[in-house]
């Protein structure tokens, strides 16, 4: 029969395995917790990016349409009758054919 009466375990556990197990599941929690960290990170970063381009500045827009009405439209100056507005291009393209 039993050797022991009492029915209780009378070994200690096996200390370095047990070390060592405890050891392995801290640093994969530890690795969990600072990946999960890394990706929370990414994720806001990119919501927050999509988030402020998603708005349309009303500012930005009215620039680009006194840049488009100025440097790419054709028109009569108003203070001079005989002179005339033209594109940026345009006017770049008739300066260097008449350095030629």
């Amino acid at each position: 029969m039993d050797s022991n009466p009492t029915g209780y375990e009378k070994q200690d556990i096996p200390v370095k395995p047990v070390l060592i197990g405890g050891a392995i599941f801290i640093v994969t929690v530890l690795i969990t917790i600072y990946m999960l960290f890394e990706y929370y990170v990414r994720v806001l970063d990119d919501a927050t990016y999509d988030f402020k381009l998603s708005k349309r500045s009303t500012k930005l827009e009215q620039l680009r349409k006194f840049e488009q009405e100025n440097l790419n439209g054709y028109k009569a100056k108003e203070d001079d009758k005989n002179s005339y507005q033209i594109p940026i291009e345009k006017s770049k393209e008739i300066l260097l054919n008449e350095k030629k």
